[in-house]
């Protein structure tokens, strides 16, 4: 399963790159997330409870920056399982000034295998590009409500 797009947020690309390595403001705004811990240099290990479609789980996981390229690019590694399924895929993120804001360009590619990869391969698609819209926009209303607290 493929996703890509494309997101701006009203921040500069450094202040995207230092918000996308803070362990407190993922673990606000990373979807039904439970708990999200740093367990290296490059590496988070945590839950989130997600559904998709008629089938809901507690997922548990781990993110990898395999390679970056500080203010501009990472691509990353993701495994995670839950009772209905085993999730593992890489991706990339790419990040482009645009007056005063920044283009957040995503592209990833996961596979699952489980009860939800049989009932809910055509859902997962779309169930996939809306948890990270809604992370993005998460981070933003993070990055305002930070802004408006003056940090």
């Amino acid at each position: 399963m493929n996703i890509q797009g494309e997101y701006l947020l009203p921040a500069t690309p450094e202040v995207i790159w230092e918000s996308l390595h803070d362990e407190d403001l993922l673990r606000e705004t990373v979807p039904g997330c439970r708990e999200l811990s740093r367990t290296g240099p490059n590496a988070f290990a945590g839950s989130a409870s997600v559904g998709i479609g008629p089938i809901k789980g507690l997922y548990r996981g781990t993110l990898e920056i395999v390679e970056e390229t500080p203010f501009t690019s990472a691509r990353f590694r993701v495994q995670a399982r839950s009772g209905h399924a085993e999730i593992s895929g890489e991706g990339e993120v790419s990040l482009e000034a645009s007056n005063g804001a920044t283009l957040v360009r995503y592209r990833g590619d996961a596979r699952i295998s489980g009860p939800l990869a049989a009932v809910g391969q055509r859902l997962l698609p779309s169930a996939s590009k809306s948890l990270t819209e809604t992370f993005l926009r998460n981070v933003q209303d993070a990055l305002q409500a930070r802004a408006a607290r003056g940090g």
